[in-house]
């Protein structure tokens, strides 16, 4: 049986890693979604993480009506993601994120730096003695850089978008919890993106707000875990000014994922992952697609 600490270790470590890999994986794959925390949920010093995930757009568009299409060739999308975190002291913590985007279709391929995130988080609720239903509570403050296009800048029907292309400003909490053999987590993010002029100077594009909303349960199994997870998205219209005139559509869409992870030893942890986006919801203005994801990650004790 695995110990008592490394059962600890594993379920916090993973719970960080399976957050973070529905909200990163379940972006609507022509635009790009806000990723959530990388933070250290467990008694760990630092962490990084590396991860590839494969996937296949199976459905092309989701008008505003909630209509479903899809054409004869699908895309498939290949993200390469280094993530990280590092205590500052008992409390604080700070972690980034590094994405990498590759999209295909019909022999064409876009590939370019996605957003990179960076975080500041704050341990408000510590698990420094055992209580039978508070869970640990971590608040972050989020910032994401658009160093990847929009959707609303693309001129090739969305292939080289990267990511959602405004800078913006978030605000979110994990809470975590591990009973005997199971985990949950619910985590709840909410952002603010900044107006911006297009690359030719024509237009303004006037984003809005956003939200994630994720709610997951494990079940710990000696050195493996499985799970999972509901990730509820959406995000304003944005609204285009200048040359070209639109009010824009909101955009929603869930996403349903299950993983399987591993516990080498107390240092290293692996996941395979696979996201869903048409089980679950009532998506509108988006793609969908299906997603097979692996993670690695290497942690660093305090």
């Amino acid at each position: 049986m695995m110990k008592p600490l490394s059962r600890l270790l594993f379920s916090s470590s993973i719970l960080v890693i399976f957050c973070r890999a529905s909200s990163a994986w379940a972006a609507a794959c022509c635009g790009g979604g806000f990723a959530a925390p990388s933070v250290i949920s467990g008694d760990d010093r630092a962490q990084l993480s590396a991860s590839y995930s494969l996937t296949e757009v199976t459905v092309d568009q989701v008008d505003s009506k909630g209509i479903w299409r899809e054409w004869e060739h699908h895309q498939k999308v290949q993200t390469y993601k280094i993530e990280g975190a590092h205590l500052l002291n008992d409390r604080f913590q700070t972690g980034f994120a590094l994405p990498v985007v590759q999209r295909t279709k019909l022999g064409k391929t876009y590939s370019g730096l996605g957003d990179m995130v960076g975080t500041l988080g704050y341990e408000y609720l510590p698990d420094w003695n055992y209580s039978p239903i508070r869970p640990k509570g971590i608040a972050y403050f989020q910032l994401t850089l658009p160093t990847g296009r929009s959707r609303a800048e693309s001129q090739v029907g969305g292939m080289d978008s990267r990511g959602n292309g405004f800078l913006a400003l978030g605000l979110g909490t994990l809470l975590s919890k591990t009973i005997h053999d199971f985990d949950a987590l619910i985590s709840i993010e909410g952002h603010r993106s900044i107006s911006k002029t297009t690359p030719a100077k024509t237009d303004r594009l006037h984003p809005g707000y956003g939200a994630n909303l994720s709610v997951g349960i494990g079940y710990n199994l000696k050195n493996l875990r499985l799970g999972s997870m509901a990730t509820w998205t959406y995000e304003d219209p944005v609204r285009i000014e200048g040359n070209s005139h639109s009010r824009g559509s909101l955009e929603r869409y869930t996403t349903a994922n299950f993983s399987l992870s591993y516990l080498m030893n107390d240092d290293w942890s692996g996941m395979i992952s696979y996201a869903d986006q048409t089980l679950l919801g009532s998506p509108l203005n988006t793609s969908l697609g299906q997603t097979v994801a692996v993670q690695i990650l290497r942690r660093w004790g305090r």
